[in-house]
């Protein structure tokens, strides 16, 4: 007794979207007592139509009658059967997520697998798009599994906030085979986007520390003058320093070097972000940290109790918007 009034809680829990949910992990496996399954509208409107034609044999005496009702209902309970066994043992894993700026939308990859390579047809992947508000709105992916293979599917939530955005809980959902019956159960699993500040601002790029002619440096751009050699292309360098000529023999991409913007650091200070809020000033950084890495600078951030050392390329640029994107000032 005590077992059932605590699966009835559960899945009343579940049903008005309260309570805590499983403990969330990185793969997560469907068992027995994470399946819930209730009739569905056409279930309900069969189940009444048996009923009906059990009340006409009864009155009529006729054998067949009962034989055709019986035959039915153990059909639908045989189709209950399966819709639970269409979603038990399940695994249920994220991939990784791209960061997004703020104002954009987080693709979330959600990876299905079958235990023993067993096929599961007719699934799908439902998803609260917008939790905040009082309408909810949910986004269904429906997705089908082949024996012995896996299938991903991709759960899109908007971005509106910097910081690290979670997918939250999904219901996982079949109405296999004769759609009598909805089975479904909830799925929460350890998968986060990273979400960029959005890179926003008007004020110009600070000039190099130390450099005599920063300002034309930044208005002109480098000059031939200003070539010092080559070197060998690596991820993150900017399309137009590449020297097309010599890439064009078929040897290794080769990269200009010049001594006016990548022999000199930039610093970008909270202070000189503006006087807006905290949010205002992250937005301001982030356009200075891609227009320096978009202009081959070499830069560093300097916010309150935190400093990243200067550096270029893709990887120090993503530090430098993950620094930003979970920043919080001391003592905020």
């Amino acid at each position: 007794m005590a077992n059932g009034e605590r699966a009835w809680r559960v899945l009343l829990a579940d049903l008005l979207e309260v309570g805590r949910g499983p403990t969330p992990r990185g793969a997560v496996t469907i068992g027995h007592q994470r399946v819930f399954i209730l009739p569905t509208g056409q279930g309900v409107a069969f189940a009444a139509a048996l009923l009906a034609m059990l009340v006409g044999a009864i009155n009529y005496a006729v054998n067949l009658g009962h034989l055709l009702t019986f035959l039915l209902g153990g059909a639908a309970l045989v189709s209950a059967l399966h819709a639970h066994r269409n979603l038990l043992g399940l695994t249920v894993r994220g991939a990784r997520v791209e960061p997004v700026f703020a104002g954009e939308v987080a693709v979330f990859q959600v990876c299905l697998e079958g235990p023993h390579g067993a096929e599961r047809p007719g699934l799908t992947v439902a998803h609260r798009v917008d939790r905040a508000r009082r309408m909810r709105r949910w986004q269904e992916v429906p997705v089908s599994l082949p024996a012995g293979e896996g299938r991903c599917v991709q759960l899109r939530r908007p971005a509106e906030h910097r910081g690290r955005l979670p997918l939250g809980r999904m219901r996982i959902t079949t109405r296999y085979p004769l759609g009598l019956f909805r089975a479904w159960s909830p799925v929460e699993i350890d998968a986060t986007c990273l979400v960029y500040p959005r890179p926003s601002g008007h004020l110009p790029l600070p000039q190099p520390a130390g450099a005599d002619a920063g300002a034309a440096l930044l208005s002109e751009g480098p000059t031939e003058e200003d070539f010092s050699g080559l070197r060998e292309y690596a991820r993150g360098d900017s399309p137009r320093r590449i020297h097309w000529r010599v890439a064009a023999r078929g040897q290794a991409v080769p990269v200009k070097v010049f001594t006016g913007s990548a022999g000199e650091e930039l610093r970008l200070r909270w202070d000189s972000a503006g006087g807006g809020d905290a949010e205002a000033r992250l937005s301001q950084l982030a356009c200075w940290v891609l227009e320096a890495e978009g202009q081959g600078f070499v830069y560093g951030l300097e916010l309150p109790g935190q400093t990243v050392a200067p550096g270029r390329g893709r990887a120090h640029l993503a530090q430098c918007l993950s620094t930003l994107a979970l920043f919080d000032l001391p003592g905020g």
